[in-house]
């Protein structure tokens, strides 16, 4: 059975929107498995998300570019966000 490194599939990465979307998820006191229901996200990814969360590391939530992309590939979420921002 190949997996997606042998294959020479690239796996695509999180967003950092997707990241804080779980993060919020967590303070509002969702476990893993809603959380990664309502965020989409591979369920043990988001156990680790939460481990790390629990051990005080915030480190996975905040690296990475700053741009999200919703479903359809525009950067809506982005600017929808950044409009609050001074």
């Amino acid at each position: 059975m190949e997996n997606e490194a042998s294959s020479g599939k690239k796996r695509e990465r999180i967003s950092k929107c997707k990241r804080e979307e779980c993060l919020a998820l967590f303070r509002s006191g969702c476990g893993y498995k809603k959380a990664a229901r309502l965020s989409g996200l591979n369920a043990y990814t988001v156990r680790e998300y939460l481990r790390r969360y629990k051990a005080g590391d915030l480190s996975w939530a905040d690296r990475g570019k700053d741009i999200s992309h919703d479903d359809y590939g525009s950067r809506s979420q982005v600017q929808y966000r950044d409009s609050f921002r001074n």
